[in-house]
Order: structure tokens, then sequence, then C-alpha cells
């Protein structure tokens, strides 16, 4: 009797053990399966075909928006913006573009990490969601990113 209590006894800590180890090795093959699901997913979107882009619309005047200045230090944090507003992708199209007051100046593609950081900086704002001006050298300019 007592070697049966011995061995029932051995028998519930393999038991427990067992369910403990298949327990973590389920909670890391379901980690490991988002993982690789975020992985496949990015892969993805960046193999798609498509590129995400920005676009810059200039406003003729900034109404009742919030306006920001541009500096130096926000076109060397992002280059596409730059290339837009100040250099060789800026290619201003007529005064308008749905409203009278507003044209698309450029657009330059972007990657998707470049796409949220623009978004994120320069992304519509607050509840209703209105997209904030910014300032350079006297003009207005509003910020828009696609992905595909």
């Amino acid at each position: 009797m007592e070697e049966d209590k011995k061995l029932e006894s051995r028998n519930r800590l393999k038991t427990a053990g067992l369910i403990i180890v298949c327990g973590l090795i389920g909670v890391v093959a379901v980690a490991l399966g988002f993982v690789l699901a975020d992985a496949l997913i990015l892969y993805a979107m960046e193999s798609s075909g498509g590129q995400p882009m920005l676009y810059v619309m200039e406003r003729a005047e900034p109404g009742e928006s919030a306006v920001a200045p541009l500096t130096g230090q926000d076109f060397a944090d992002h280059p596409a913006l730059d290339a837009v507003i100040r250099g060789e992708e800026r290619n201003p199209s007529a005064w308008e573009w749905g409203y009278r007051d507003q044209r698309v100046i450029g657009g330059a593609q972007v990657s998707y990490a470049e796409s949220k950081a623009l978004h994120d900086t320069y992304g519509p704002r607050g509840e209703r969601g209105l997209y904030p001006l910014m300032e350079y050298e006297g003009a207005y300019y509003v910020v828009l990113t696609t992905w595909p």
C-alpha cells in the first residue's frame, strides 16, 4: 500500500509537470505565431507593388486652423517633405483641388515607416480630425499620406 501511495504521488507530479510543460509550449507557439503573422503582413504590404505616398497641398489662407511653423529640423527629419516643399518634387498644380484656395504642390514616395512618422507628426488632430497647417516662408501647407 505504501508503494501504491508513492507511485500515485509520483504519477501526479509527472502529470502536473507534463501539463505545465505543454502549457508553456502552447504559449511559446502562440507567441511565435503572432510574430510570424506580423512579419508576413509587413512583407505582403511591402511587396504588394504599392508604395506609400506623401502629398503636400498649399493653402492660400490659414482660416481658423492652427498653424505651426516648419523648421530646418522638420525638413532634416523628413527628407520627402523637404523634397516636395523646397526641392525637386515641387510641382504646383492650379489653384483648384476640391477647394479654390488649395492646390497640390507635389508628392513623393516614402517608406511605410516614414509614412507613419509623417502621419503621426502632421496628421489629423482632435475629435474632429482636422489637419494642422504648417507655415513656411509665408505659405501654408497640409500634409497627406496614403497607403496602397
